[in-house]
């Protein structure tokens, strides 16, 4: 079994769309998945963090320190800065998203690559099977055969005329609003229509996934993604700005001869 290779079948381009179309649920889901074993191998076979921990920690303390504050969040602190004494602005400053990278990435891997199958289900409803049409065009192209591109064309002329001729006897006493109601169906604009559809979706899953990234991330800036990018070309690096640092902070208690030590 191809680990990568078999979750990727699942997105594979269509020929009925736009490239942008295709950088949507194609190219950006594939770039996403790659990303999102590759993190899941780090903290889920590898080990997703390593804690420096007092000297007279033994391995088995280190271990179980290591696996609590990967799972129960770490905070961050400003290098240069005291730790906070109160225990609610450490838990305001816990950074509450590494461990949960992977499966947000495959999430948005899936979420990328809805609005390409609401486009694959409604294009199907029109009678017209655009993917194949087109498929076969393009292949004939990459063949460079006359005659199949000939066919080709034939058949793309023979579906068209005959859907026209359906159109017609379908809006044959139909009111306007019934034809609106069924997004151009017995007009011949229902293709048109559903791919307007499609795009709207396209646009409405990005702004979603955007606002809610930065809602996870409690990223205050709505164009903190730019920021982050200005700060890594500028040198700021992650002790000034606290984006996602490599050094963070953590709590937990360990019970030695009847105490409680924090």
């Amino acid at each position: 079994m191809n680990f990568l290779g078999d979750p990727l079948k699942l997105i594979n381009p269509r020929y009925d769309d736009a490239g942008m179309d295709r950088l949507n649920y194609y190219y950006t889901p594939v770039v996403i998945i790659v990303m999102a074993v590759t993190i899941t191998a780090k903290q889920y076979v590898g080990e997703p963090l390593q804690c420096w921990v007092p000297a007279q920690f033994s391995r088995a303390w280190e271990q179980y320190a290591e696996n609590y504050c990967f799972v129960y969040n770490t905070y961050w602190v400003q290098p240069g800065s005291e730790v906070p004494s109160e225990v609610e602005e450490r838990i305001s400053a816990q950074l509450i998203y590494y461990q949960w990278v992977p499966f947000i990435m495959i999430m948005e891997a899936g979420l990328f690559h809805f609005p390409a199958k609401i486009w694959a289900v409604l294009s199907k409803t029109s009678g017209l099977n655009l993917a194949g049409m087109i498929h076969a065009v393009v292949k004939a192209e990459e063949d460079n055969d006359e005659q199949k591109l000939h066919s080709a064309a034939l058949n793309v002329c023979n579906l068209l005329e005959n859907s026209n001729k359906m159109r017609k006897l379908r809006t044959q006493g139909a009111s306007r609003m019934g034809r609106y109601a069924r997004l151009g169906e017995l007009d011949g604009t229902y293709l048109s229509n559903v791919y307007l559809v499609a795009k709207l979706i396209y646009c409405l899953n990005s702004f979603v996934q955007f606002t809610s990234m930065n809602k996870f991330l409690k990223q205050p800036d709505i164009f903190w993604g730019g920021s982050l990018l200005m700060d890594l070309i500028n040198g700021h690096n992650w002790e000034d700005s606290g984006n996602f640092p490599r050094i963070a902070m953590c709590d937990f208690e360990v019970r030695t001869m009847g105490n409680v030590q924090r």
